[in-house]
């Protein structure tokens, strides 16, 4: 089969590969589509120092179909559509038991998650993973939308483990996808919801989506729209997702008190926190990585209703494109999402 593999910074090689072995409890997957994640833009553009464990395979958000399944796999059959669960973990230990495949006590995760490490990720014609991560999905969610429902399951954990008062107010800084993603989930559990967004291009894409108040930071009365919705308490949860100092600023001016601060954005220098504020308004700082099967599981069942429309997010791009037209204007916050569409075998 011919597959993608990372050998070094901006050094990503389409090649010849053998199939990997099917063995008890796997099936073999023909991929479809694979998201571009910003795991995915860190592995490809990191310095060579910063990231010693290349070549590796990437593209851990992706949908397939089955190709394979060994003989004692029975939740799957050849020529189901699934989208990819990729954490593997024991399901035994303390935190899977809690719900936090990421951090299972059992496997070591630098090589135990699809395309991130361990089995052979999306940009590739097959991989062959553990059948129990092979979630299938109903009719009415196409293989397109299978590759959104990792990274929108992570936005969705973060939303369900917030345990916000569908009462309440949430405000969502930045709207890449995760922000959408957290934005739309809060939609489907009826909270009223609050998007801020700098750029007026994204803002634009979310205007006339039913039951979101999307605000500009520049000229936008951020702090009395919010209190107008909340009876003047302020947000009952803010979800960073921007990764910005000015965000996180926002976030413990407008959290009401006795209130939760979700940070997801991926802050690239320090933030320099007031302590005397979380004390004063005895607030709750969570931090949010990862995704739980239960929020997966939701994305899916939400997409069936209909009630996350982010298609229209997806920039879909060529096989043989991947670093002019997916990594690279990624990088520069240029798309929303880049999905890549992988070829079918010859």
């Amino acid at each position: 089969m011919q597959a993608y593999r990372l050998f070094g910074q901006h050094d990503l090689r389409l090649q010849d590969e053998p199939d990997p072995d099917l063995k008890a409890g796997e099936v073999r997957l023909r991929m479809a589509y694979v998201g571009i994640c910003g795991t995915d833009l860190h592995y490809y553009f990191a310095e060579d120092d910063a990231l010693p464990s290349r070549p590796r395979h990437i593209g851990h958000e992706l949908s397939a179909t089955v190709a394979e399944a060994a003989p004692d796999v029975t939740s799957v059959s050849v020529g189901d559509r699934v989208a990819v669960f990729p954490l593997i973990s024991c399901g035994e230990c303390g935190e899977c038991r809690a719900g936090h495949p990421i951090s299972c006590e059992r496997v070591d995760r630098s090589v135990s998650t699809v395309g991130c490490g361990g089995p052979i990720g999306g940009l590739a014609e097959h991989t062959v993973i553990p059948a129990d991560l092979a979630v299938k999905l109903p009719d009415s969610v196409s293989l397109l939308q299978g590759a959104l429902i990792e990274p929108l399951s992570v936005a969705a954990t973060a939303v369900l483990r917030a345990n916000t008062n569908r009462d309440g107010v949430a405000l969502v800084t930045g709207a890449g996808l995760i922000g959408i993603g957290c934005a739309l989930a809060l939609r489907a559990t009826g909270v009223s919801t609050v998007v801020v967004e700098l750029s007026e291009e994204r803002r634009k894409t979310l205007a006339d989506i039913e039951g979101l108040t999307v605000l500009d930071p520049v000229s936008d009365d951020i702090d009395g729209i919010v209190r107008s919705m909340s009876g003047g308490s302020g947000a009952d949860v803010v979800f960073e997702c921007a990764g910005a100092a000015k965000a996180m600023d926002l976030a413990f001016s407008i959290t009401r008190r006795r209130g939760r601060i979700v940070v997801i954005g991926l802050h690239e220098r320090p933030y320099s926190m007031n302590a005397l504020l979380v004390l004063a308004k005895e607030l709750t700082i969570q931090g949010h990585s990862g995704e739980s099967r239960e929020a997966f599981e939701a994305v899916i069942d939400w997409m069936d209703r209909g009630l996350l429309p982010v298609d229209q997010w997806v920039t879909l791009v060529g096989y043989d494109r991947i670093v002019e037209d997916a990594l690279e204007p990624s990088r520069r916050g240029r798309l929303i999402k880049a999905v890549i569409e992988v070829p079918r075998p010859r």
